[in-house]
């Protein structure tokens, strides 16, 4: 077995892998080419970086990449960085200062290898040059956009979110259609659709899906995805479906109406969240949104009323578009202010949930300089 994944047919021995040692300290990143050469691995680079800034871009030729966490232990932060910014079919392993046992635990249970860079670095060598299958099946962004009422518009924002992710991360990205969706998207995508995976645009395919659940993400047409959209209307799911949705989701996206009866849905996504939270630990991401799709009445909920019944703000609204009738969702190519989903795009690739986020970050999110 090969450390590096390979494509059927293909042969790879360690002096033609491309392999990137990606850490801002000049000293040990050398440190560690130093010994992967010595070892025999001779096309190794450094790329003197910091792992948690913005535009990071790994060469396209990588087979490997280590990363130089140095001290840090933001779990969380670290494995989102590594789902965000480093393609699924590249393998990585992290490094760091810290030999703690639980931490390389930690990165364990998220499918990534953990090494101490002062007391494992032969062991880690060692594993490349002998060909031990390290590699892992480092899960993708799975991106849940649940529609808590019918007619929200969840179809249109699922597909404009994926299509924003794919222009900006310029990463595989899959879009699926649930079950339980409105069954539109051919028409909102423009092209005929199955249920096989078809190709939406650059880096975007699409998928129309017989299941009400959350693929496998594991199987084998969906391992080169590094972001997974997937959307259905949640109102008549019971409560296993809305469990498996909380546990399967990385990022959960309630789009809701002013009606009580979508807040009521929206509620128990949260219990269920809560609870898995309570008893794992599992760390998971939650907006909620209104879609204005029709003029607001004098009766509806207003944004305190739903954050007073779920005891937590309302993140987003897309406010009703009267020359169009609808909402406005789509982005604003020529409008110098930020659109509801350029800021969800925004929020959804870990950017910051400021509402008073300063013109230059607002600017760089529509050019797509967004990591």
């Amino acid at each position: 077995m090969l450390l590096f994944p390979q494509k059927a047919g293909a042969t790879i021995d360690a002096t033609s892998r491309k392999f990137y040692v990606l850490s801002a300290r000049s000293g040990m990143s050398e440190q560690l080419c130093e010994q992967f050469r010595m070892a025999g691995i001779n096309a190794v680079n450094t790329l003197h970086q910091d792992f948690h800034q913005e535009g990071l871009s790994i060469p396209t030729n990588a087979n490997g990449v280590v990363v130089d966490i140095g001290a840090s232990e933001q779990i969380d932060e670290i494995v989102q960085s590594i789902q965000m910014q480093i393609p699924r079919d590249v393998w990585c392993c992290l490094v760091g200062d810290s030999d703690s046992i639980s931490l390389a635990q930690a990165f364990a249970r998220n499918n990534i290898n953990y090494f101490s860079i002062h007391a494992q670095q032969d062991v880690m060598v060692q594993a490349a040059v002998s060909g031990i299958e390290l590699k892992a099946n480092r899960q993708p962004v799975s991106i849940s956009v649940l529609g808590c009422k019918g007619g929200v518009g969840t179809s249109t924002i699922g597909y404009q979110l994926s299509n924003e992710i794919a222009r900006i991360k310029q990463m595989p990205t899959l879009f699926i259609h649930g079950a339980h969706g409105s069954q539109d998207l051919d028409l909102i995508a423009g092209m005929k659709l199955t249920h096989e995976i078809t190709m939406g645009g650059k880096q975007l395919d699409l998928m129309n899906s017989q299941s009400e659940q959350l693929p496998n993400l594991n199987q084998a047409d969906l391992q080169k995805y590094n972001f997974v959209v997937f959307e259905q209307s949640i109102i008549t799911a019971d409560k296993e479906l809305q469990r498996h949705l909380v546990e399967s989701s990385l990022c959960l996206i309630l789009v809701m109406d002013r009606s009580m009866a979508s807040v009521r849905v929206a509620r128990n996504m949260i219990e269920n969240l809560q609870l898995l939270q309570r008893t794992s630990q599992a760390s998971r991401r939650l907006f909620l949104c209104i879609n204005d799709s029709r003029p607001v009445a004098a009766n509806a909920l207003t944004p305190e009323d739903i954050k007073s019944i779920l005891n937590r703000p309302v993140d987003l609204i897309f406010p009703y578009n009267k020359q169009k009738n609808t909402a406005q969702i789509k982005r604003l190519p020529f409008s110098r202010k930020i659109s509801p989903m350029d800021e969800l795009t925004h929020y959804v690739l870990g950017g910051a949930t400021n509402p008073k986020a300063s013109r230059k970050n607002q600017l760089r999110l529509r050019s797509g300089k967004v990591s």
